[in-house]
């Protein structure tokens, strides 16, 4: 790819794992991806210059680009920043998968490119585990943060009425040097302190807590 596009070459900087690219770092400038001669409006130019982009590296961003949506288009000066979703799979990817942002310059220059985007595997098409056992789960959990003061606390969840089951997701689960794609259930548990817990949908594992709140 540098060399289609006359840029020096760099060692790549990658995401481990699914190796898609984490960011342009070493490659000053940015890469050139259309010049002042292309018609249309500036916005118009820029989109369909990454829509190019990604379908000519397809294999670089790691999905197929038919698969994948612009959800966000922002503008903060002379920078463009788009925000791609991956949305080949049945449900929504949550976790830090299925996202690309690329920063695009007024002149067409691609200034940054954050890519987390995974490869398309078989997942099972409903869950085992339904939306009342995924929440029984979380009942008698206890969560353990730490306050203001950073004194370790705990809190209980001691009745179903303080979980919310939000959705079915697609939760990507980083095993060593290989990524499992588990079909999971998204629980709220808590009010004023919070946490979500994905459920395996198959096995009714708990597959990982988010803190959402910071303390």
């Amino acid at each position: 790819m540098l060399d289609i596009y006359k840029v020096p070459q760099t060692p790549p900087d990658l995401y481990p794992i699914i190796y898609t690219p984490r960011s342009l770092l070493g490659i000053s400038g940015g890469i050139k991806l259309l010049t002042q001669a292309d018609p249309g409006t500036e916005r118009l130019r820029l989109r369909e210059a990454m829509k190019g982009f990604l379908d000519r590296w397809r294999e670089l961003i790691g999905t197929d680009p038919a698969a994948v949506s612009l959800v966000n288009a922002d503008e903060s000066g002379a920078l463009h920043r788009f925000t791609y979703r991956q949305s080949n799979y049945g449900f929504p990817i949550a976790g830090i998968y299925g996202e690309m942002s690329a920063v695009v310059s007024k002149d067409g220059r691609l200034m940054q490119l954050d890519d987390r985007f995974i490869p398309l595997v078989e997942m099972p098409a409903k869950p085992q585990i339904d939306l009342a056992a995924a929440k029984q789960k979380v009942v008698g959990r206890t969560f353990t943060y730490s306050d203001l003061a950073g004194r370790e606390q705990k809190l209980q969840i001691s009745s179903a009425d303080e979980i919310t089951v939000k959705k079915l997701v697609v939760l990507p689960v980083e095993k060593g040097d290989t990524i499992e794609v588990r079909l999971a259930w998204e629980v709220v548990a808590g009010s004023s302190l919070a946490w979500t817990v994905y459920i395996d949908a198959m096995s009714g594992e708990e597959l990982r807590v988010v803190q959402n709140f910071n303390t």
